[in-house]
């Protein structure tokens, strides 16, 4: 099968970049022939990119005379230098849809069978219409769904181009509950493939060594939206000594959030290690060297990082996302390895009201205690769901998922 991947967006620095190169490593195992459309910086061209030889790859590249500008996010706040799409003018929004449609009428040489696009944004909506005639399956990974509240000027095109898409993939029966009502998009259209993990890189130690230190990770984005500062308001507030516990920041930030984060952990009284973006190899690493993982975001699609802190054998403090539990499901929990922190109320997608905010990270700080005295009654984190979550949430199920959709598509209709 020869299959398009097509991102408006980094490849590699984000869950859904990840995602993509994940799909792409397996298709190539399996043989498939494979072209890649994504948007990148010069400096991103200049130093390389971690992709297969075997792909063909044609970016879209950003902060040149054609397009002078970051490449835009799907998140208000990336882990570099990005453009909002709400605050793109008529002619940033042109030059950008130039320079992916030349791209991708180049793409068309390649004459794919399937084309996969990531983000039910304005990308698959222009993908739709350049190529009528190819089945297109785009893929949800949630940071849309609040795209079209922030900047609901392209709301009307994203709806109207994405109903047209072949097939929806969602992470969760959540997530597709909710692409069904904000797109009106009929349910059997949309498929719950759900996430992956990388099992040659993220697996539990033989052996979980200590050095005196209890270390928690937090591995993502550093923003506010990611709940960092309510993390480190948090670990503040922990009632044991400043020699037995570490906390890792694994991930890039910047702006004003990434400022508060640095002061917030400055004054933090146990050792705060910033590590900055690491490579999936690195991270892996870096999982196995660690006790606990901490995710208190206050909005996420489904996080692949908690599910590679799962597979590395991490005892996980989690606020209580939606769909969260449906992924986990029944056997982990009742293990304990993941404990729950209830969300403050939200005044939209990932704002919390402020005055929340004390409360709840007096609950993360009680949800990481716990999980530091499970942590040391045990030598590591349940095993009893491993063999469960790789034939879940392997990145070979997912893209099997993928390959079944495709052969449905092909009976249904003819292409």
């Amino acid at each position: 099968m020869r299959i398009l991947h097509v991102i408006a967006q980094k490849p590699g620095q984000t869950g859904s970049g990840i995602f993509l190169l994940n799909l792409i490593r397996v298709a190539a195992q399996r043989g498939h022939d494979q072209c890649l459309v994504a948007g990148i910086s010069t400096g991103d061209r200049e130093s390389g990119q971690d992709l297969p030889v075997s792909l063909l790859f044609m970016p879209v590249l950003f902060e040149t005379e054609e397009l002078p500008f970051s490449v835009p996010g799907m998140s208000d706040e990336m882990p570099y230098p990005s453009t909002r799409y709400r605050q793109m003018t008529d002619e940033m929004i042109r030059l950008w849809e130039k320079a992916f449609t030349r791209a991708l009428e180049e793409a068309a040489a390649f004459q794919p069978d399937l084309i996969i696009v990531h983000h039910l944004w304005l990308l698959a909506a222009l993908v739709r219409e350049l190529f009528p005639l190819c089945p297109v399956i785009g893929i949800c990974h949630g940071s849309e769904l609040r795209q079209l509240v922030r900047a609901d000027q392209f709301s009307t095109e994203v709806v109207e181009g994405c109903r047209q898409l072949d097939r929806i993939t969602a992470l969760s029966s959540f997530q597709k509950e909710k692409i069904e009502t904000t797109y009106g998009i009929e349910g059997k259209r949309i498929i719950v493939t759900g996430s992956g993990f990388n099992r040659s890189i993220f697996y539990p130690p033989e052996n979980r060594g200590r050095d005196g230190k209890m270390k928690a990770l937090y591995a993502g984005k550093l923003s506010a939206a990611k709940g960092v500062p309510s993390l480190l308001g948090a670990v503040s507030q922990l009632p044991v000594a400043r020699a037995d516990f570490q906390l890792i920041l694994a991930g890039s930030g910047c702006g004003c959030d990434y400022d508060e984060i640095l002061s917030l952990a400055d004054a933090c009284p146990f050792e705060t290690i910033f590590t900055g973006a690491l490579p999936q190899a690195e991270l892996g690493q870096l999982m196995r060297k660690c006790h606990l993982f901490i995710i208190p975001s206050f909005y996420e699609g489904l996080s692949l990082v908690t599910l590679e802190a799962l597979a590395s054998g991490l005892w996980v403090v989690a606020s209580e996302l939606p769909g969260m539990r449906e992924w986990v499901g029944p056997r982990l929990e009742e293990s304990g390895i993941v404990e729950y922190v209830s969300l403050p109320r939200l005044r939209s997608a990932d704002f919390p009201v402020e005055e929340d905010l004390p409360a709840y990270e007096k609950r993360l700080a009680y949800g990481i205690v716990r999980q530091l005295e499970r942590a040391k009654l045990l030598s590591g984190a349940p095993s009893a769901g491993w063999e469960e979550m790789v034939r879940k949430y392997s990145w070979e199920a997912v893209f099997s998922r993928i390959e079944n959709i495709y052969d449905d598509l092909h009976s249904d209709k003819s292409y």
